[in-house]
Formats: C-alpha cells, sequence, structure tokens
C-alpha cells in the first residue's frame, strides 16, 4: 500500500470565525497607562526559570522580559475567554494559537498594560526594564557591563560562591556533520524544523527571584500574573517542562523617575546602566555632549540649523534613561529585538543591550544624575 503524502500547513486554514474572535478580543482590552508612578514588580519563581540570551552553550544567562511574557499572557488569555464563549471553536483555536508562535501573519497583538513610548521614525517601547535578579538578602542586581552593580560594588553574576548554572540539554535535534560536510535537500533542512542543527544547552539562573520596573496598569499587570499562576503558565523557555513557574509577587510603587536606566552608585564613577534593549541608532542620536563633541547638538537641514532632538525627547531622556543629556560609555552591541515578541523577524535590529554604560552630561560639571 502507497502511504499517504503528509498534508502541507496549507490544508489546516485558520478559521475566520476563530481568528475574528481574537480580533474582537484584542479591541475590547483598554488600560489605563497615563500614570507617571514607576512601579517595582518582585516576581519570585517556584520552580528554576530558564533565560538563555541565545541558544548557544554559553554560561553567561540572559535576563527575562516583561513586556515579552504579557504579550504572551494577553493572548493566552482571550484564548481562554473565546474557548469559554464558543467551545465547538477550540479545535481551530489551538490550530491557530501554534501558528501564531510560528508566523508573524497569525499574531494578535493585544495591548498590554504597561506604557508604550515613541521614538524617532515611529518606533514603539515599551516603558519597562528587562528582569533584573535579587539575591537572597533582597538586593537588587543592576547589569553593568559584564558584571552586575550591587549596593556600590560590581559583583559577577553567577557567583563561583553558589557554583554554575545547571544545564538543560537538547540532543533531540539533528546535528551537523562536521569531519565529513554533505549536501542536505530539503527534505532535511538544517535551518529549522525538527532537523535544526542544534545540539546546544539552555542555562538557568541561580536566582528565583526578580525586579521589574514599569509604568502603566498595575491592576492590569496583576490580572495577567494572576492568570499565568491559575493557568500554571511559567516565564522564559521550557515552561511546559515545568520551568518558570510563578510562586507569588508584589507591586509597589517606588520613588524613581526613569525605566530603562538606573544610576549603579558605584562613588567616583558617574554611569546609568541601561536596563532594556535599545535601538543603537536611537541612542547614539540621543547621545550629546556638552561641547558637541561625540554627536553634533544641531544639524543642517535645508540650510537651516536644527536641534537633534525636539523638546518633547529632552524629557523622554529624563523619564526613561535618568539623564536629559547622556553620551554611550561602554556600549554592548548586538543584533536582537527591541519590541516584543521575542520571535518577530520584524523587531530584529542593531541594538544596545541591557547592561551598557551612559555618561549623564552633568559629570563635565562636577554633577550627578539619579534616576
Amino acid at each position: 500500500m502507497t502511504p499517504q503524502a503528509p498534508r502541507s500547513k496549507s490544508e489546516f486554514p485558520l478559521n475566520e470565525e476563530a481568528w475574528q474572535k481574537l480580533r474582537d478580543a484584542a479591541k475590547a482590552v483598554s488600560y489605563n497607562t497615563a500614570d507617571d508612578t514607576v512601579y517595582e514588580l518582585r516576581l519570585h519563581l517556584r520552580t528554576p526559570g530558564i533565560f538563555a540570551l541565545y541558544k548557544a552553550d554559553v554560561l553567561a544567562p540572559g535576563l527575562p522580559m516583561l513586556d515579552g511574557f504579557l504579550k504572551f499572557l494577553a493572548f493566552r488569555q482571550a484564548m481562554v475567554q473565546v474557548i469559554r464563549t464558543s467551545p465547538g471553536l477550540t479545535n481551530d483555536l489551538l490550530w491557530q494559537w501554534n501558528g501564531a508562535l510560528r508566523d508573524n501573519g497569525y499574531w494578535v497583538d493585544f495591548p498590554i498594560p504597561i506604557r508604550r513610548e515613541t521614538l524617532n521614525h515611529g518606533i514603539n517601547l515599551y516603558d519597562c526594564s528587562v528582569g533584573l535578579p535579587v539575591t537572597e538578602t533582597g538586593d537588587v542586581l543592576y547589569p553593568a557591563g559584564a558584571f552586575f552593580a550591587s549596593n556600590g560594588n560590581l559583583v559577577a553574576y553567577p557567583s563561583e560562591e553558589r557554583g554554575p548554572a545547571d544545564q538543560v540539554a537538547l540532543r533531540r535535534r539533528s546535528v551537523e556533520p562536521i569531519y565529513r560536510p554533505i549536501g542536505l535537500t530539503g527534505k532535511l533542512d538544517p535551518q529549522s524544523g525538527g532537523t535544526k542543527a542544534l545540539d546546544n544547552r539552555f542555562y538557568y539562573t541561580l536566582t528565583r527571584e526578580y525586579a521589574f520596573y514599569f509604568r502603566g496598569d498595575p491592576n492590569g499587570v496583576q490580572t495577567l500574573l494572576d492568570f499565568a499562576m491559575r493557568e500554571e503558565i511559567g516565564i522564559g523557555k521550557k515552561t511546559s517542562l515545568g520551568y518558570g513557574r510563578i510562586a507569588w509577587f508584589q507591586i509597589q510603587k517606588t520613588t524613581l523617575t526613569a525605566t530603562l536606566g538606573h544610576d549603579i552608585g558605584i562613588q567616583g564613577m558617574f554611569r546609568i546602566a541601561l536596563l532594556k534593549n535599545v535601538p543603537y541608532q536611537e541612542l547614539q542620536r540621543r547621545s550629546v555632549r556638552e561641547r558637541g563633541d561625540f554627536v553634533p547638538t544641531q544639524r543642517l537641514d535645508g540650510g537651516r540649523w536644527k536641534d537633534i532632538l525636539l523638546p518633547s525627547e529632552w524629557d523622554q531622556n529624563e523619564r526613561l534613561f535618568g539623564a536629559r543629556e547622556f553620551s554611550l560609555g561602554s556600549p554592548i552591541e548586538t543584533f536582537d529585538c527591541y519590541y516584543p515578541p521575542y520571535w518577530r523577524r520584524e523587531g530584529r535590529t542593531q541594538v544596545l543591550r541591557y547592561g551598557t554604560l551612559l555618561i549623564p552630561r552633568s559629570q563635565s560639571k562636577g554633577g550627578k544624575n539619579d534616576t
């Protein structure tokens, strides 16, 4: 008997009724994000979270992102609501969810309770930080270059005293031959799918608690996190295996004035640590010095000199990064996403990664800008 040919993805079209119900659910959600208060979210994990910066055999773990996680939860919450009202569409909704995680065109951009800031050329950035590790004594570790700043000191993380991060091997996928390179056909594609050429490991971080800073609707954030706890949805990678489950969380107001930058607090070292990936060209455009020797404070446009930054952008610098004027110091460049979800290819660009240090302009006057 001749075996049947495998069914292509085109044989499973999206159900327009289910798709429309998801879009209607997205339109029905709204949050009040106009509050200027900076909130701190303390998120404690019941099981270790896996936050690898890249799919590579590296010991330095990445950090979790609050906005990307909330996007994931918002989609899942809407799916549950639609399934409850239209149980007959369950199979179609599950298929569409599966497709949305793999195809950008199937993703519904649900609003989340985090303020969005508009940068140059219409770039939207969520006004919140990545997850900052919290020590057993409750001290927040702020990324500073290749180290973390804590209580006026630079420390390594993970620490040698506590041992290296454990690893989760991914050996179910094929590995490209090393000694005898061969030309693979389309039936064995090493770039994607079950035959993707990976034999790497994910490392989970040693801490079980993270701190996030954000502006937005704290009640909305609480609702989504409560949903994650009820549905046993973890943060990070390999959550279906039980990693990254949330034990408890706490949201409270802070006295901070910036969300994407924080004074590292080391005596004699006036630096602001970047707490989120930001497009490289955007930060370079905003980097100025008093003498104008880093980036000109004005540009020639149509025969007239114009300021590089609009009046509102000077205020935005202070609101996001903690200084109206700053220059770049110790930049960490990479090619990554600057807005969630992280797997959307159109969101990838050259960025300055969290841990990049900014030098407040007030340093040249002997002053210091606190965030």
